[in-house]
C-alpha cells in the first residue's frame, strides 16, 4: 500500500499557491519598465491560471514571448504553468530562461527553487531561496520554501530557526502548519505538535490533501487520537465532493491508525465508485492479509493483477501473497517482474530471495542478497539472509561468520540465532548449538522449532530426561510440528515407551501426509489452464 502522506505531497502543498506568485512578487519590480498594454497577456494568463484554465493561460503565455519587452515575464509564467503540471525540470528551465533575461524577477526565483525542491535538488533550492532573501528578506514564500529545504534534509531545527519570523502566519495555514508539525515531529517536542491540532482546527477550508497529511504527521508521532479528528472533520467536509481516489487515501490513512473496519469501508466505496480501481483491491488484499486472511488476499490481488498487469506494486503484493500460501510457481514470475521494473527498490529484492529459497534456488538467491549486502554490509536482516542460505547450500563456515555478523549488529534475533546453532550441529559443534538454543529460548520460550531441534540433540546426547521437557514443550506450542512428534516419537521408543511412541510416529505421518496434500493443492491453484 502506498503512504497515504507521499513524502513529495509536503512539498506540493504550498506549490499550489504559486499560480499568481510571479505577479504579486515579481512583475512589480518591473512594471516601470513595461507598459499596461504589454503586461495584459500576461495578466489575462494569471487569472486563466488562477481559474484552473491551464491550457488556454499557457496559449496567452506564448503570445507574450514574441513581444521583448515581455519575454521573461511569459517564460516565468510557463515556468509556473509546468510547476503546477508537476514537470519540474521543464519548470526549471522556463524559470531559468527567464532569470537570465532579467535577474530582478523574485517570483521566478523563489518558483525556480520550488521546482529544484521538488525534484529533490536541494542545494540548487536552498541557492535560490537565499538569492530572494537577499534581495527581499521579508519575502515570505522564500523563507517558507528555504525552512523546506531544511525540514526535507531533517535538519529540524534549522528548519525552524529559518521559519521563526514567519511563525504567525504559518500558523494560520493548512501548509504552514504541515511544516511547523514536520519540525515539531522531528525534534521530539510533542507539546508544540500537539498544540498545533487546535490551531488547525482555527483554520477554516483546509484542503482535503493537506488535511490528510497533518494527520499522517500527527499518527507518525503517536497522536493517533488528534489524527483520527482531523481525519473526521475533512470526511464531513469532503462528503460533497467525494471521489474514489479520496474515499481510497482516507481507506489507507485509517489503515495506518489501525482502523481496520473503517479501512474497510472506504476502500469498499471507493471500489464502487470506480469498480476498475486496481489500487483499491490491492488496499482491500493488504487489508485482508492484515487480519489473517490470505486466501481473500489473493481473491483481491488476482482483480488487481488483471486490471493492472504491468504495476510493480500489484505484482510485488501478488508475488509476496503467492509465496505465504506457499504458490511458488506463480510468487516467482510476478515477484521477478517486479524486481525488473523497480530494480531500486530493495523489499522487492528480498523478497524475490526468499521466493527463491523457497524454490530452492539457493544460487540465486544468494546472489540477490549479497547484491542487497554491498550496499548495507552492515546490516542485520540481510546478513541473517544471506547466513542461512549459506547453510542451505552446506556452506558452514561463511554461514557462521554472516550470522555471527547480524547478531553483532542486532544481538536480540530469533532467526540468525536459530540458524547459527543449526550451523554448529551441522558441523558437529553440538555442545555450541545446545548453549545458542538455551540462550534463544531464555529469551524467547515460545519458539517452537528451537525446542524441536534442542530436543533432537538432547537425544542423541542420551540426555533423556531434559529432551523430554524439550519435546513435549514443542508439540504443546506447536501441535503440527511433524519433526516434533517424530522426535518425541524417538525418544518414547528409547524409553521403551512403546505403544506411545507409536502414537506419536503416527501422528507425524498424518501431519506430513496432510501438509504435502495442502502443498499440491496449492501449487495448482493459478496455474494456466
Amino acid at each position: 500500500m502506498c503512504s497515504w502522506g507521499e513524502p513529495e505531497n509536503f512539498l506540493w502543498l504550498a506549490v499550489r499557491r504559486l499560480r499568481r506568485l510571479y505577479l504579486c512578487s515579481v512583475g512589480l519590480l518591473v512594471l516601470a519598465n513595461v507598459s499596461f498594454g504589454q503586461l495584459n497577456r500576461i495578466e489575462i494568463a494569471a487569472n486563466l491560471l488562477d481559474q484552473g484554465q491551464v491550457g488556454q493561460a499557457e496559449a496567452e503565455a506564448r503570445k507574450a514571448l514574441n513581444n521583448p519587452s515581455t519575454r521573461a515575464l511569459a517564460l516565468a509564467m510557463l515556468g509556473t504553468i509546468r510547476l503546477q503540471e508537476r514537470k519540474y525540470k521543464e519548470s526549471a528551465r522556463f524559470l531559468t530562461q527567464a532569470l537570465a533575461l532579467n535577474s530582478l524577477l523574485v517570483g521566478a526565483r523563489t518558483s525556480l527553487g520550488n521546482a529544484y525542491l521538488l525534484q529533490g535538488k536541494f542545494d540548487l533550492a536552498r541557492k535560490s531561496f537565499r538569492e530572494v532573501l537577499q534581495m527581499d528578506s521579508g519575502n515570505l514564500n522564500a523563507r517558507f520554501g528555504l525552512a523546506k529545504v531544511e525540514a526535507s534534509l531533517q535538519n529540524y531545527q534549522k528548519s525552524l530557526e529559518v521559519a521563526q519570523p514567519i511563525v504567525p502566519q504559518l500558523s494560520a495555514s493548512d501548509d504552514g502548519i504541515l511544516l511547523l508539525a514536520t519540525d515539531y515531529g522531528g525534534l521530539g517536542r510533542a507539546e508544540e505538535l500537539a498544540s498545533l491540532a487546535g490551531s488547525w482546527r482555527n483554520i477554516s477550508a483546509p484542503s482535503d490533501e493537506s488535511s490528510l497529511e497533518f494527520a499522517n504527521v500527527l499518527a507518525k508521532y503517536q497522536m493517533a487520537a488528534e489524527a483520527e479528528k482531523v481525519l473526521e472533520a475533512m470526511e464531513t467536509r469532503a462528503r460533497d465532493h467525494m471521489s474514489s481516489a479520496l474515499a481510497l487515501k482516507l481507506g489507507e490513512a485509517y489503515f495506518s491508525l489501525g482502523q481496520l473496519d473503517r479501512a474497510d469501508e472506504r476502500f469498499q466505496v471507493a471500489l464502487n465508485m470506480d469498480p476498475a480501481c486496481g489500487a483499491c483491491d490491492r488496499d482491500l488484499a493488504q487489508l485482508a492479509e492484515r487480519q489473517g486472511n490470505t486466501e481473500k488476499a489473493l481473491a483481491y490481488l488476482v482483480k488487481a493483477k488483471r486490471e493492472a498487469p504491468e504495476d510493480p506494486e500489484t505484482l510485488f503484493e501478488f508475488g509476496k501473497v503467492c509465496l505465504q500460501r506457499n504458490l511458488l510457481e506463480d510468487a516467482l514470475p510476478a515477484l521477478a517482474k517486479a524486481a525488473t521494473l523497480k530494480p531500486d527498490r530493495d523489499p522487492y529484492i528480498y523478497v524475490l530471495a526468499s521466493a527463491n529459497v523457497a524454490k530452492g534456488n539457493l544460487s540465486a538467491a544468494a546472489s540477490l542478497i549479497a547484491g542487497l549486502l554491498r550496499k548495507r554490509p552492515q546490516d542485520a536482516i540481510l546478513n541473517y539472509a544471506i547466513g542461512s542460505v549459506y547453510y542451505l547450500q552446506g556452506k558452514y563456515s561463511e554461514a557462521e561468520a554472516a550470522l555471527k555478523r547480524s547478531l553483532q549488529a542486532q544481538a536480540d534475533q530469533v532467526a540468525a540465532s536459530y540458524y547459527l546453532a543449526l550451523t554448529y550441529a551441522a558441523i558437529g559443534r553440538e555442545n555450541q548449538a545446545v548453549s545458542v538454543f538455551r540462550d534463544l529460548l531464555k529469551n524467547h520460550p515460545e519458539h517452537a522449532p528451537s525446542y524441536v531441534k534442542l530436543g533432537g540433540i538432547l537425544l542423541r546426547q542420551h540426555q533423556y530426561d531434559e529432551a523430554q521437557q524439550r519435546l513435549e514443550r514443542a508439540v504443546a506450542l506447536d501441535p503440527e510440528s511433524v519433526e516434533g512428534h517424530y522426535q518425541l516419537g524417538l525418544l518414547l521408543r528409547r524409553l521403551g515407551r512403546i505403544t506411545e511412541s507409536e502414537s506419536q510416529f503416527a501422528e507425524s505421518r498424518r501431519l506430513e501426509a496432510e501438509h504435502s496434500a495442502q502443498a499440491d493443492t496449492r501449487l495448482r491453484l493459478l496455474l494456466p489452464d
